[in-house]
C-alpha cells in the first residue's frame, strides 16, 4: 500500500554548529542528489547563504543557473505554462506563519534575516507530499495549506522541543501542485532565538540535525487528521462532547436530572453536610461560591478534596445512569482511538510515537474540564445546602429530617475520636447519641446552631424518635452481621 502522506527532511547545519561537516546537498537536473564539500566555515557561510537566501539581484531570469530557496518556493523554476495550467500564482504560493503570502518586496528583508539566523540555527528544509485524490476527497488544498502554516507547524515545533515557536521561529509553507496526482508543500523553518529545550530545561539552539522518526510520524498524523477532520475526526469529537454534556446534566442544579437533589442515602447526606460545614469555615465572607481548584493547600483543604472525591465516587457507584453515562464517554473515546489507528494503517505510519486517543491532549483537557465541573457542582451544592439550613433555622422553629442528619454529621466530624475510630459501628453510635440526647434525655447541651434548633423540637415527637431509633438499630444489626 502506498503512503498517502510522506514527510521528508533535508536540513542543513548552522554555520557555527560544532557538528557541521561543511557539506551542502543539492539535486542535479536528473533529480539526483550530490553535495558540495566546502573548504571551511567561511566557504560554507558563503555557499549556504547563496543557496538558502540567494544573495544576488532577485529575479525570475530563467538564464540563471541557480535560484535561492525563497525564489524556488515562489515558483521560479516553473514555466509560465506550468504555473497557469496548475493555477499556481507566484504571489500565492509561499505562506508565512501568520497565513499571509510572501511578496516580492518582502524577499530582500527576509534574506538578510535568515542569513543572520543561519549563523547559529540549523535551517530545516522538508517536503510534505500528499496524494491529490486523498486531499481533494476531504478538504480544499488552500485550506489545508493555511492549517499547516498557522496551526500544525507550531504544534509540530512544540512537539520537537522548541519553546514558544510562534515567537522564536520563522517558517514558510509553500504549495506546489505541478505533479500528477500529487500536492506537495516545501517547508522551511529556522530559529530566531535560543528556544530549543535541552534535558536540563535550558534553552539553546538545536544541535541535532535530523527530524526523528517520532517527530516525523507526529507531523504525518496531524496532517492526516486535518485532511480527514470533517469526515471522521470532527463527528467523533462531536459525539464525545455530547456524551460529556449528558453526564454533566446529572450535576447541573438547573437540570431536572440533578442527582444531588435526589439523594436519599443517610451516609451520603452526612458527607454533604460535613462538606458544607468545612467549606463555610474557609469561605470568604464576600463570596457566595467556591471553586474546587482554588481550595487552600492545607489540612482542611485536603479534607475537603477527599470528601468531595468520595461523594463523587459514591454517586457514580450508586446511580447506574451516571455510571452508564460515563461508560458512553469512554466508548466514544475508544471509537476515536480506532480512527487514529485506522488513519495510521491506511497511511503506512509506523507505531513509533503513536498517541492514543486517551492520551490526546484535547481529550484529556475535555475530561479534566468535565471532572472539575462535577467536583465544583458537589462543592457548591454542599455549601448551598449548609447556607439554606442555617437561614431556615433562623426563621422558623420547624425541624425537619435533614436537620437531624446535619446534627449527626457535624458531631461525627467534630468528635475527636472520629479520626481514630472510623468504623461504621462508631458512626451509628454518634447518630444514636444525637437522637437520644434530645428525645430521651430532653435536651442537647451543644452550642452549635443546629443543636439549638433541635432543642426547639416539640415534646410530643416521641413517635418520630422511635422511628428514627428503629432505623439506626436496624443499621447497627446489619453492620454487626457483616
Amino acid at each position: 500500500m502506498d503512503s498517502k502522506v510522506v514527510f521528508i527532511s533535508h536540513p542543513y547545519y548552522a554555520v557555527n554548529n560544532p557538528s557541521n561537516n561543511y557539506r551542502i546537498y543539492k539535486k542535479n537536473k536528473k533529480d539526483k542528489w550530490y553535495y558540495i564539500q566546502c573548504k571551511d566555515k567561511e566557504h560554507y557561510r558563503k555557499e549556504i547563504n547563496k543557496y538558502i537566501c540567494g544573495f544576488y539581484q532577485y529575479s525570475r531570469n530563467e538564464d540563471k543557473s541557480h535560484s535561492s530557496m525563497l525564489d524556488y518556493y515562489m515558483g521560479s523554476k516553473k514555466s509560465d505554462d506550468v504555473m497557469k495550467q496548475n493555477q499556481m500564482r507566484r504571489e500565492e504560493m509561499a505562506m508565512l506563519k501568520d497565513g499571509t503570502f510572501i511578496k516580492d518586496n518582502m524577499v530582500e528583508k527576509m534574506q538578510k534575516h535568515w542569513s543572520n539566523y543561519l549563523e547559529e540555527s540549523n535551517v530545516q528544509l522538508s517536503v510534505l507530499s500528499l496524494y491529490q485524490d486523498y486531499v481533494d476527497e476531504n478538504i480544499n488544498i488552500k485550506d489545508l495549506q493555511k492549517e499547516v502554516a498557522t496551526k500544525l507547524m507550531p504544534k509540530f515545533l512544540r512537539y520537537c522541543g522548541y519553546d514558544k515557536p510562534e515567537e522564536n521561529l520563522e517558517w514558510i509553507v509553500s504549495l506546489h501542485c505541478d505533479r500528477e496526482n500529487n500536492y506537495h508543500f516545501h517547508i522551511a523553518w529556522v530559529e530566531k532565538n535560543k528556544c530549543y529545550k535541552f534535558n536540563n530545561n535550558k534553552l539553546g539552539h538545536k544541535l541535532r540535525l535530523k527530524v526523528s522518526d517520532r517527530e516525523n510520524n507526529f507531523m504525518k498524523r496531524q496532517v492526516s487528521l486535518t485532511i480527514e477532520r470533517a469526515k471522521l475526526y470532527t463527528p467523533a469529537l462531536t459525539k464525545i462532547n455530547k456524551d460529556i454534556e449528558e453526564l454533566q446534566k446529572y450535576f447541573n442544579p438547573k437540570d431536572k436530572n440533578f442527582t444531588l437533589r435526589n439523594i436519599n442515602d443517610l451516609e451520603l447526606e452526612e458527607k454533604i453536610i460535613r462538606l458544607g460545614f468545612l467549606l463555610s469555615e474557609i469561605r470568604n465572607t464576600d463570596k457566595k461560591y467556591i471553586k474546587y481548584g482554588s481550595l487552600p493547600k492545607n489540612e482542611i483543604g485536603d479534607e475537603i478534596r477527599n470528601i468531595t472525591k468520595s461523594i463523587k465516587k459514591e454517586l457514580f457507584k450508586k446511580y447506574p445512569e451516571i455510571k452508564n453515562s460515563k461508560k458512553e464517554i469512554y466508548d466514544s473515546i475508544k471509537e476515536l482511538n480506532e480512527i487514529f489507528l485506522d488513519i495510521d494503517k491506511r497511511n503506512n505510519i509506523s507505531d513509533i510515537g503513536f498517541q492514543t486517543a486517551y492520551d490526546n491532549k484535547l481529550i484529556k483537557d475535555k475530561l479534566e474540564k468535565s471532572d472539575n465541573y462535577i467536583l465544583n457542582s458537589i462543592v457548591n451544592h454542599a455549601l448551598y445546602n449548609y447556607d439554606i439550613s442555617n437561614k431556615k433555622l433562623k426563621k422558623t422553629n420547624k425541624i425537619e429530617f435533614e436537620d437531624l442528619i446535619s446534627e449527626a454529621a457535624i458531631n461525627i466530624y467534630k468528635n475527636e475520636k472520629y479520626e481514630t475510630y472510623k468504623k461504621e459501628t462508631y458512626k451509628i453510635k454518634i447518630r444514636k447519641r444525637v437522637l437520644e440526647n434530645f428525645f430521651i434525655n430532653g435536651g442537647y447541651r451543644n452550642t452549635d446552631k443546629l443543636s439549638n434548633a433541635l432543642r426547639r423540637l416539640s415534646k410530643d415527637s416521641e413517635k418520630a424518635a422511635e422511628q428514627f431509633y428503629e432505623m439506626f438499630t436496624d443499621n447497627e444489626k446489619n453492620v454487626e452481621k457483616n
